[in-house]
């Protein structure tokens, strides 16, 4: 039989220590870490509630590993513990500087449209709209009898009235013009788009048109809105008012909406800090019921504060929260719950081989150690000691395998949960710099109106990659045209038109972008439309990098711990052999060594496969079937895509953490060194009876 370290050492909950995305629950959350900071928060959440007008917000103090982003995850859990009636958004760094609005807005609304339940696309849009088809109802006493079945069900009230589209456009109809008597100042169009969240048909297109985008007259049409390309400063303008009217909305429904900015030290110029300064004087002087949070080191707000304006400064840093260390009980918890997670039968044996360890190595280190510490601290004891406490020879790890294990764990975590994700030109324009810098190939970057350009001069062949997310046909076909301009201005050039595969390219009744289209590849042009595991590469690769400027990336070595550092990341990307090209097309950088095969294992990087048509209960079935027969119902998913073929479902690694990410009541996907586990829990909706 294992002994303890052996059976951790197979399935280590504690490889990585990096805070997920906030919608994630990979492991419990402890209330009592921090208790009192996040106890503070809450009561000021309550105050705004109450007195929407009050312009408020929180500073949120803590060093790297002290729980920054955990905390943002607490409250978007507080946030659902009141069914989303303070409604929950987390803000990424700025990269435009040029449009903040936007940006906050964009993220608002990439939140509030991300699924808040697994047997349903239940959005806390689809909240807020429950909440004003509530309030009229209860003054429609011939209504009353009719809604009473949905009353404690929002989700079943949008399931029935999915398929009845009379009544409920009728039903519609009639909130709107209540709402719009009710708030006059309120933004028509605003409302409207927020009404064509509730059709499932209408979904997409109302997204983005709130984000300031529509593709043709004939998405304008479906939506019942005239059809108008925005310049970037309407777009900028319209983004302000929505916002505003965002506000006025939550308050008369006596609710907030918690926006939380977090890796602020990537706001690394006086351009981004200024940025961030106007997206907060909107929210603290010109709208209501949005509370913004700023999360950051101890000692970087000192910086904004020598920028921002002051106002913004004083109402930001009036609610100050220090977030402290751990106590002997808070490491005991921490240990046990990431344990009870992977090893639900044995934890016992488990956590009393383990807690001793961790407790007297940090005894030795001094009083309440950080979140991350506690971690780390698990890791290096499974990894470098036996069952008897004597420490292995085990080489500490170098940079390279560190970084290895947090990207492969960065890409999973983007691709389980693409929906925190939407279409970015500027991540993946970010993500490409990255790796071309890494690989020292001179670039230029050219932003032009919702799109961007690089250009690469190389001594062998010239290349124009043109990024663009925006699906609209004027953005796309202006993009083909650049490219035939540059390919007929630079023979014997590359030309590549790059976009996010949940994009569309044309439509057959786009007449002219067909034309310009067809120019485009007749010129020698081609169109890059990765699958949507080699896009999450794109995101993962500028997710941690905000990650590394955070220093929330870190490694051990005989010193202690210390952060990984940009220069080692930019070597790791830079390694042919490590990290296979974002675009293979584009011409190589200083001479290397030739790109070797790729390891079995690690071939779902390059998959190009899009996902077959297999049912959830074939792929349900498959799974119990493998997992239940394990002790523990985890397995690592690499193992698990080659057990799912023996039992006839072929799925790549990549699809199935697009399935089991797109199932997180049933199945959980935990980090690992060697790549994800996935986890059977036996609860939700797909599991209906597997134990």
């Amino acid at each position: 039989m294992k002994n303890p370290r052996e059976i951790l050492q197979e399935n280590n909950p504690f490889s990585s220590h990096a805070q997920p995305d906030p919608w994630v629950n990979q492991f419990p959350t402890i209330s009592s870490i921090n208790g009192d900071a996040f106890t503070h928060i809450t009561s000021i959440i309550a105050y705004k509630q109450k007195h929407p007008h009050d312009p408020v917000g929180i500073l949120v103090n803590g060093e790297a590993g002290s729980g920054k982003t955990n905390m943002i995850a607490r409250i978007r859990e507080y946030c659902q513990s009141t069914s989303f009636d303070v409604k929950f958004s987390t803000i990424r760094p700025i990269i435009n500087y040029n449009a903040p609005i936007q940006h906050l807005f964009h993220g608002i609304i990439t939140n509030l449209s991300h699924p808040v339940k697994d047997s349903f696309r239940f959005t806390q849009i689809h909240a807020m709209l429950f909440s004003m088809i509530s309030e009229y109802i209860n003054q429609k006493e011939e209504y009353r009898k009719l809604f009473q079945p949905f009353k404690d069900n929002p989700e079943k009230f949008f399931k029935d009235f999915s398929h009845q589209a009379k009544g409920r456009n009728i039903l519609y109809n009639q909130v709107q013009t209540w709402i719009i008597d009710k708030i006059p100042d309120i933004d028509h169009l605003f409302i409207r788009l927020l009404f064509a969240f509730g059709d499932k048909d209408l979904f997409h297109p109302a997204r983005n048109r709130l984000l300031g985008q529509i593709a043709d007259p004939d998405d304008a049409s479906l939506l019942n809105i005239p059809f108008k390309e925005l310049s970037e400063a309407e777009a900028e303008d319209e983004a302000s008012t929505f916002l505003k009217s965002l506000g006025l909305l939550l308050t008369f429904l006596n609710q907030c909406l918690i926006v939380c900015f977090d890796q602020l030290e990537n706001l690394y110029t006086g351009e981004h800090q200024r940025s961030f300064g106007l997206m907060n004087q909107i929210i603290l002087n010109e709208t209501s019921a949005i509370l913004p949070l700023a999360f950051m080191r101890t000692l970087y707000w000192e910086r904004f504060e020598e920028i921002l304006d002051r106002s913004v400064v004083d109402k930001i840093g009036m609610n100050q929260v220090d977030l402290r260390g751990c106590t002997e009980e808070q490491i005991t918890e921490i240990i046990t719950s990431r344990i009870r997670t992977v090893f639900p039968d044995t934890w016992n044996m488990l956590t009393d081989w383990l807690i001793p360890q961790v407790l007297r190595e940090l005894s030795s280190r001094g009083k309440y150690p950080s979140p991350r510490e506690v971690i780390s601290t698990a890791n290096t004891i499974i990894r470098m000691k036996d069952e008897k406490g004597t420490t292995r020879e085990i080489p500490l790890p170098s940079p390279d395998q560190v970084i290895r294990s947090a990207w492969v764990q960065e890409h999973d975590q983007v691709l389980s949960d693409l929906d925190a994700w939407p279409p970015d030109y500027e991540q993946i324009t970010s993500a490409l710099q990255i790796y071309l810098q890494s690989h020292r190939v001179v670039h230029t970057c050219t932003r032009e109106s919702r799109k961007n350009i690089i250009t690469i001069n190389h001594t062998s062949k010239n290349c124009r990659i043109i990024i663009n997310t925006n699906s609209n046909h004027s953005s796309i076909g202006s993009g083909f045209t650049k490219g035939i301009q540059y390919l007929t201005n630079n023979p014997g050039s590359l030309c590549l038109y790059l976009t996010d595969p949940r994009c569309i390219i044309t439509r057959p009744t786009w007449t002219q972008t067909n034309q310009k289209r067809e120019g485009f590849l007749a010129a020698g042009g081609r169109i890059i439309q990765p699958s949507e595991g080699e896009i999450a590469r794109f995101y993962a690769l500028y997710s941690l990098v905000c990650k590394v400027n955070e220093g929330d990336i870190q490694i051990e070595t005989d010193q202690g711990l210390r952060p990984i550092i940009r220069d080692e990341l930019s070597a790791y990307v830079g390694n042919k052999e490590a990290f296979p090209s974002l675009i293979p097309e584009i011409p190589a950088g200083v001479p290397g060594k030739a790109p070797i095969e790729i390891p079995s294992k690690e071939k779902h990087d390059k998959d190009d496969t899009k996902m077959r048509e297999i049912t959830d209960d074939a792929v349900h079935t498959a799974l119990c079937t493998i997992l239940y027969s394990r002790p523990m119902h985890i397995m690592r998913a690499d193992i698990l895509v080659q057990s799912l073929q023996e039992n006839g479902i072929s799925m790549t690694y990549d699809e199935l953490i697009i399935w089991c990410g797109r199932h997180p009541a049933a199945y959980k996907i935990i980090p690992n060194q060697q790549g994800s586990s996935i986890i059977a829990t036996g609860k939700g909706p797909i599991c209906k009876d597997s134990s």
